[in-house]
């Protein structure tokens, strides 16, 4: 992928939005704010029978650079500890993946059992720089950071499912270790040395089971342990705008869900879920300012939510989809933010996740090897920071239009395809800038837009 100066016009406040949709933040305009991306991934799969097991390996490797031009004002860079207006690294990535999968009979029924191991690393040289010379903006001035960013995890896991009659029972564990290492080497004055590590682990384990009611009817319930740590991002400040945090802790979820997936007649599927999820030392943007993003810990959270899905085909040529979920996530208890050590008190909705969000398409196949289908996106309004104080992102609807194509020839096949998006050209708010300083909060999504595409697949 070859992306270069995509032009970014920054969020925006409610008044600006209200007043000019289609407006641009002056400072978007004074630095020429920017981003530039080139990225290059390979990867390969090999799979090999063994009797009724089978192994797979499986690895990647890749390299992306990016250089991003931010509106980080002149005199907010003159703090000796500042990192610069100007995101620049280059990062080589890979990994590897091995699985056996053992297949054998016990107690009268299939016990298939998956060893596997995942090993990743990332390793980024970044520097940062000032986005000014003199009196000019939006070009790249003196270093103002540079360092080796390296991150590495290590994931064995086992897990099995024996299947008898009407019943299926699913067990597993996966151990989790994450290594960060910085290693700065820009050591000015005051600025001192930021290097540092921080290794985290956990082991984390899933149940599942699943009852065939009849034929058409399959009843699913699971409950597992889920573990995430903060990322380079998330580590890189602290909320005093210092070094590292490397005093941030992973957060620790247990989740519980509960379902149905059912054929209804000969040409419909509908699946159905509930879930609940309850996050200790959950992940949260404690300041942004200055151009600068810092995380906290915030404590508990709950998550409650259901889903549904309904898939069918009127005819042959006619089909539609309908998706909805609905998410009720709030802070579980009271927690202090921000510089201003803002209270955020217990039962808050979470920022920057609506609440409902519906999905629906209706395809035609025009031809054996054509169709078109109009597709429909509903989102519920959206709060832009902890307390909720702030006006939030409005609902939307949005109506978009794609066509797709298929040809084959041979061990060639072809595919194409052309979207229309947002097709009445509305004004929505298409995502937010979660606890920005600067109240800009809302940013704009693209008026009417489109976009094309082909892909060529050859098979031996």
């Amino acid at each position: 992928m070859w992306q270069h100066n995509t032009q970014d016009p920054l969020g925006l406040s409610w008044s600006a939005y209200k007043s000019n949709p289609r407006g641009v933040d002056q400072a978007a305009l004074d630095y020429n704010t920017r981003k530039s991306i080139d990225h290059l991934q390979a990867g390969v799969a090999y799979e090999r029978r063994i009797g009724r097991d089978t192994l797979q390996l499986s690895a990647y490797s890749g390299q992306r650079s990016v250089i991003q031009y931010q509106s980080i004002p002149r005199n907010v860079q003159a703090n000796v500890r500042h990192s610069g207006g100007i995101i620049d690294f280059d990062r080589s990535f890979y990994g590897i993946g091995a699985r056996y999968i053992a297949v054998g009979d016990l107690a009268g029924g299939r016990l298939t059992t998956t060893f596997g191991v995942d090993l990743d690393t990332s390793t980024d040289v970044r520097k940062g720089y000032e986005n000014f010379v003199g009196t000019t903006l939006g070009v790249k001035g003196r270093l103002r950071r540079n360092e080796t960013d390296s991150v590495e995890s290590l994931d064995p896991y086992v897990q099995t499912e024996w299947a008898r009659g009407d019943w299926a029972l699913t067990a597993g564990v996966r151990h989790s270790r994450v290594k960060f290492k910085v290693d700065d080497q820009y050591i000015v004055g005051v600025n001192g040395d930021d290097s540092g590590r921080k290794d985290y682990s956990k082991t984390t384990p899933v149940l599942g089971v699943v009852y065939k009611l009849n034929p058409a009817v399959n009843l699913y319930a699971s409950a597992g342990r889920g573990f995430e740590t903060p990322t380079l991002n998330e580590m890189f400040y602290s909320g005093t705008g210092g070094s590292f945090n490397f005093g941030l802790n992973p957060s620790k979820s247990e989740h519980y869900e509960i379902g149905a997936k059912a054929f209804v007649g000969n040409s419909s599927r509908l699946n159905l879920a509930f879930f609940q999820i309850n996050t200790e030392d959950e992940l949260v943007v404690d300041a942004a300012t200055g151009g600068r993003t810092s995380y906290k810990n915030a404590g508990k959270t709950l998550r409650q939510g259901v889903e549904a899905s309904f898939d069918t085909a009127w005819r042959r040529d006619l089909s539609s989809r309908f998706a909805v979920s609905h998410l009720r996530a709030i802070y579980d208890e009271d927690f202090r933010t921000g510089n201003a050590n803002t209270l955020v008190s217990a039962g808050k909705l979470m920022p920057g996740i609506p609440r409902t969000t519906v999905f629906g398409d209706l395809a035609w196949k025009v031809t054996p090897s054509i169709t078109g289908t109009v597709e429909g996106v509903y989102r519920s309004k959206m709060y832009v920071e902890d307390t909720n104080g702030q006006l939030p992102a409005p609902s939307y609807f949005i109506a978009n239009l794609r066509l797709t194509a298929q040809q084959q020839a041979g061990a060639w096949r072809f595919t194409e395809f052309a979207r229309l998006d947002n097709l009445f050209d509305r004004n929505y708010v298409g995502s937010v800038v979660v606890g920005d300083a600067n109240g800009r909060y809302y940013e704009p999504a693209p008026g009417r837009n489109w976009m094309a595409g082909v892909n060529a697949r050859y098979t031996w």
